[in-house]
């Protein structure tokens, strides 16, 4: 069974206009000062750590497509000449 995880207490200082700002939008909504603080926080960690995801991605796809590319120059190299080069990739050259 997974554990609660536990709260963490932040005390953050902001710039007067944006705490206006921030200070406005809640009471206008009915909402608490510090909900809309923690809500906005939480929206930012999440784009934060999927914007931290797609870069491990991209270079995973750029370390396979070096193995690939090495992989390729290794079988001409060691005279491929009756492997078709061009069915390895889906896109074709004059295509």
């Amino acid at each position: 069974m997974a554990s609660t995880p536990a709260p963490v207490s932040l005390t953050i200082i902001l710039p007067a206009d944006v705490a206006t700002a921030l200070r406005k939008a809640a009471t206008e909504r009915g909402w608490t000062l510090e909900s809309l603080a923690a809500d906005c926080i939480a929206q930012q960690i999440e784009t934060a750590i999927r914007h931290r995801v797609v870069l491990e991605r991209i270079e995973q796809v750029d370390g396979a497509l070096i193995e690939m590319a090495t992989a390729l120059g290794a079988i001409e190299a060691a005279g491929g000449e009756g492997i078709d080069l061009s069915a390895f990739c889906r896109y074709r050259k004059g295509a």
